[in-house]
């Protein structure tokens, strides 16, 4: 039997597991009423969802999660200005971040304001030079280019100042966002978020590519309003929504409610490959089936990221734009050596990060930083660091004032929160995000102070509810099959917010275990049934894990089940994410 402590046990990694209890009438209830296996079933009620909602949670539908976009505040002001813009032929900018959020966003936005007649500068600012978000020069700069309407997409709800000098140029602005705002907004036409504060939408999961696609929504209704276009000659919308998954998968909201809608629905526009540049990236990875989140949150959107970080800024929106195949190659290339050095020296800067963080074992959210660490990279460090500690995580690049962090949390943390708290108590320049992700900068000399005041924000009861990992079934390898698993396909988008299944594999005999690759551990299982599966353990040669499953042939085994191809034939394959002696 597995080790418990209060309904918990304790594996290699240091972490608490416990399978989720599950009302076997229920799911009894549910295979009848839905004609669906007794594991999915089961599936869906350890997630807690409730009967009423289990239609919409295996069918997701926009018509029926999708509420009109001006229940989110400052929604019709904005659609408004934009509408104006349009029929007076006003000059419009789209100023848009550089991850793939904001790639997404500006792409999709510019696309439809392109069907309608209006040609909008695109302003990516340049990472390394410009910094994070709106800022004065980039403002003057526009205003010289005899621009109108300033659109920014995925951040400008912390650009007070910036918002304040571009009012003095007469130069109007829209703010359109999904981060943590503070007390104080922006002095713009429209603030568009729906997590402001006196926003009562309830759809703060959006990310800002979906906020976007309900200002889209927006400004074609007014535009029908005013009879600037017919209902049936204007823009399908529906057009778009392979951006809007992407952004929505990058941004890792959580994929509840509208957002998994979306991302069903835009994934099922992704596999049409209508837009060329996603299509050329597909070409490229050598991608040929269905997409799923996978395919856009690791292959699709690194190659995107890849220019913001260490290349030029702007390449992933122009290539989510472009209908010109040679383009959209040309770029996908230097987008896809870009990604290649990015790894490499994001694999640089984890070793000295690990190192680092291992001197603070003690602290309840890891502040690393270094002047030797490379600002586009510090993200995805935060990540694999939160990974590898299971605590949260900010990497600062140091530059003096200017020094730049960006931080990822745990469920459980609301690292947004804490980085506005610390904006609010002048500990850091500037900075924002939302619970499972942050941006900042500050005067290096105050990091100690930022990592004190952080640690002591961070409560027990925050640290006890992040500690504990839920495992969804547990299930013996003989039930480990295809057929099962094609079952879970109805579940589907998986993500934030709806995570992959969480299978264990109990009284697991292990045997065949290797080191495979540079750093992954491969073995094969069994248990009493006698039944066999491979399985993997990826990055894990230096970890607890892979060097229990090398040394140890009996173990509780936790992981996601998933169905692999070679010579043509399909076969199950754990992937595993932790381990548990006996």
């Amino acid at each position: 039997m597995i080790e418990v402590e209060e309904n918990k046990f304790h594996s290699v990694s240091g972490k608490y597991w416990s399978i989720k209890e599950v009302d076997n009438l229920k799911a009894q209830q549910l295979v009848q009423k839905l004609n669906i296996n007794d594991i999915l079933a089961r599936f869906i009620c350890s997630r807690g969802i409730d009967s009423d909602n289990v239609d919409i949670f295996l069918k997701p539908s926009l018509k029926k999660q999708l509420p009109s976009p001006f229940v989110i505040k400052d929604m019709s002001k904005g659609a408004d200005r934009i509408a104006k813009a349009i029929i007076n032929k006003e000059k419009i900018a789209i100023f848009g971040d550089y991850d793939v959020d904001g790639a997404t966003s500006t792409a999709a936005l510019y696309k439809i304001l392109n069907m309608y007649g209006s040609v909008p500068i695109i302003y990516i600012p340049d990472r390394l030079k410009e910094g994070y978000g709106p800022n004065i020069r980039a403002f003057q700069y526009l205003k010289d280019e005899k621009v109108d309407l300033v659109i920014t997409v995925d951040y400008g709800m912390t650009a007070i100042k910036e918002v304040d000098y571009a009012n003095e140029l007469e130069l109007d602005i829209i703010v359109v966002d999904h981060h943590a705002p503070e007390a104080k907004l922006p002095d713009a036409c429209a603030v568009i978020n729906p997590n402001r504060i006196d926003d009562n939408s309830n759809l703060g999961m959006l990310a800002a590519v979906g906020v976007v696609f309900m200002l889209i929504g927006a400004i074609k209704i007014k535009l029908i309003d005013l009879e600037y276009v017919r209902e049936d000659s204007s823009p399908n919308l529906s057009s778009i929504l392979d951006l809007v998954a992407l952004g929505t998968i990058c941004d890792v909201v959580p994929l509840v409610g509208p957002n998994r809608a979306l991302v069903a629905q835009g994934l099922r526009v992704m596999s049409k490959k209508n837009n060329i540049g996603i299509k050329t990236i597909f070409e490229i990875a050598g991608i040929e089936e269905y997409p799923k989140v996978f395919h856009a949150g690791f292959i699709i959107g690194p190659r995107i990221n890849a220019g913001g970080r260490v290349g030029q800024s702007d390449l992933g929106s122009k290539l989510l734009i472009t209908d010109k195949t040679e383009e959209a190659r040309e770029i996908s290339y230097k987008l896809n050596d870009f990604n290649e050095q990015r790894k490499v020296i994001e694999n640089n800067v984890i070793e000295d990060a690990k190192k680092m963080a291992f001197s603070q074992k003690e602290q309840r959210l890891l502040v690393l930083h270094s002047n030797n660490w490379h600002t586009g990279v510090i993200g995805i460090v935060a990540s694999r660091i939160v990974e590898h500690f299971n605590k949260p995580a900010i990497i600062i690049s140091e530059n003096g004032s200017n020094s730049k962090g960006s931080g990822r949390s745990v469920q459980g943390i609301d690292i947004g929160k804490l980085i506005t708290a610390a904006k609010q108590a002048g500990i850091i320049n500037n900075g924002g995000g939302h619970p499972m992700a942050c941006g900042l900068t500050l005067d290096i000399n105050k990091v100690n102070d930022l990592s004190l005041f952080l640690n002591n924000k961070i409560k027990d009861k925050d640290i006890n509810k992040k500690s504990l990992h839920w495992i969804d079934l547990s299930v013996a390898v003989k039930g480990a099959t295809i057929e099962m698993l094609s079952q879970f396909k109805n579940a589907e988008p998986f993500g934030s917010g709806n995570p992959e299944p969480i299978f264990i594999i109990q009284d697991a005999i292990v045997f065949n275990a290797k080191i495979v690759g540079e750093n992954h551990v491969r073995c094969d299982i069994s248990d009493s049934s006698n039944a066999r599966i491979g399985a993997i353990a990826f990055r894990s040669i230096k970890t607890n894990i892979g060097k229990t499953i090398l040394t140890n042939n009996k173990l509780h085994l936790i992981g996601k089940l998933k169905i692999s191809e070679w010579n043509n034939k399909e076969y199950v394959q754990m992937h595993i994410i932790d381990v548990i002696k006996f």
